[in-house]
């Protein structure tokens, strides 16, 4: 018995399997060290069956060198996707991380054993938060829906180094104003407070208005994350809609 195998599904297959594994090994929520290895290898390669008929084979090129060269290139294309919805997503860790900062958290700095990397309080919880979200909106199919329609925005055989730069640029500055914006609201009343705590020991020095300075911090920054919870579902959402837009080239 003779099993015929179409060489060009084969290497539309292994491009998008470069491409896929690359984009599930570092792309939110499925980098996380909580998922094991081989699920998302089995992730990557789901995708990539599902991806590769549609894949013109007139597009694709059987020879040795051009294969090569594009497997480097599938695999620069899906880091430079997953580092977009890295950088959207870590707006949401920033986020607490400058709470911390600003309410004095950030002295108690916690060892995350999901992503192996130091974050305070506020930064793992809004994490946490961030990605339950993500799997209760059906964000996570909406990020695989996005990854597989990137295949027309950047075909498995092109490569645009300038738009795909820009992209990252991009994003990169959207960090810090989605991580801004999130945190805004605690951080502009912790600076009322302070205010209010300065201007009391200004009138009152006898009070010794200081003495307080650290609880007071706490218990505002604790009721107006609880009031500012209810904001994070559009923000997470935003920041996927994003992403998966940016990937999508719109």
């Amino acid at each position: 018995m003779q099993i015929s195998v179409d060489a060009a599904v084969v290497t539309a297959f292994a491009l998008v399997l470069v491409r896929a594994t690359v984009f599930v090994f570092i792309a939110p929520p499925f980098n996380t060290n909580a998922i094991p290895v081989s699920v998302k290898a089995g992730l990557a390669a789901a995708l990539s069956l599902a991806i590769a008929p549609t894949v013109p084979a007139t597009t694709l090129s059987l020879d040795t060198g051009p294969f090569v060269g594009a497997l480097v290139t599938q695999a620069l294309v899906g880091l430079a996707m997953a580092l977009t919805m890295l950088m959207l997503l870590a707006a949401v860790q920033s986020a607490g991380s400058i709470i911390d900062v600003f309410a004095g958290y950030s002295l108690a700095a916690l060892y995350d054993p999901l992503s192996g990397n130091q974050t305070s309080i506020f930064g793992r919880f809004y994490q946490l938060l961030a990605t339950t979200l993500l799997f209760a909106s059906n964000g996570h199919l909406l990020i695989a829906r996005g990854f597989m329609e990137s295949f027309r925005a950047v075909p498995a055989s092109a490569y645009d180094p300038a738009s795909v730069a820009h992209m990252l640029t991009l994003n990169f500055g959207r960090l810090f104003v989605a991580a801004l914006e999130i945190a805004g609201p605690v951080v502009a009343c912790l600076f009322l407070a302070e205010l209010s705590m300065g201007l009391l020991a200004r009138a009152a020095p006898a009070l010794n208005v200081f003495a307080l300075a650290f609880p007071v911090r706490v218990g505002v920054t604790l009721l107006v994350v609880a009031l500012a919870l209810p904001l994070l579902t559009p923000a997470v959402t935003n920041l996927v809609n994003e992403g998966v837009r940016v990937m999508v080239g719109g």
